[in-house]
C-alpha cells in the first residue's frame, strides 16, 4: 500500500469506531480501496482490501498508522508535522506489535523515489529493533513509486 493511501486512510478514519487497545494505540480492521495496476487488464483498476492497523493517537490526535501486510510484514507512515517525535518509536516500544499479530517477525526497508537508502535501511532497522523483529536483508528491499 502506498503513503498517500495510508495517509488518506489515516486522515479518514474515526477513531470511535477503532478498538482501543493500549495507551495511545488503537485497532481496527478495515476494507480499503486502492488504484492497483492489472497486469491481466493491462490497466489501472480500483481494488478492495481487508487490512488491520494500529492507529497512534494522542488525545484524538491521529499521529501515525501501522498496516499489517499479510502475515509477514508490516507498512508504517506517520504525519510529516509528527516525525522524528518519537510518536512511532514509542509505540514501538510497548510490544504492540507482538501482542496483536504475533506472526510477524521481520519487516522489509521500502524506499520512496529520491530517499536516502543508507538513512532510510537504518530508521527502519531501528525502529524494527523496538518492536522485537528483524529486518529482511538489505538486498531484498524494494523501491515504492
Amino acid at each position: 500500500m502506498r503513503n498517500e493511501t495510508l495517509s488518506h486512510v489515516l486522515r479518514s478514519l474515526n477513531l470511535d469506531r477503532c478498538t482501543h487497545i493500549k495507551e495511545n494505540i488503537y485497532y481496527i480492521k478495515k476494507t480499503v480501496r486502492e488504484l492497483t495496476y492489472s497486469q491481466t487488464l493491462g490497466r489501472d483498476k480500483i481494488g478492495s482490501t481487508k487490512c488491520e492497523f494500529l492507529i497512534i493517537a494522542d488525545g484524538g490526535v491521529k499521529k501515525a498508522i501501522i498496516l499489517k501486510c499479510g502475515n509477514v510484514d508490516l507498512h508504517w507512515y506517520v504525519f510529516k508535522a509528527w516525525r522524528n517525535k518519537k510518536v512511532l518509536s514509542n509505540a514501538l516500544r510497548t510490544n504492540i506489535i507482538k501482542e496483536t499479530w504475533s506472526e510477524i517477525e521481520t519487516v522489509t526497508c521500502c524506499y520512496e523515489y529520491g530517499e536516502n537508502k543508507e538513512e532510510k535501511y537504518e530508521m527502519t532497522k531501528h525502529l524494527a529493533a523496538l518492536a522485537g523483529l528483524g529486518i529482511s536483508d538489505e538486498k531484498s528491499c524494494w523501491i515504492n513509486f
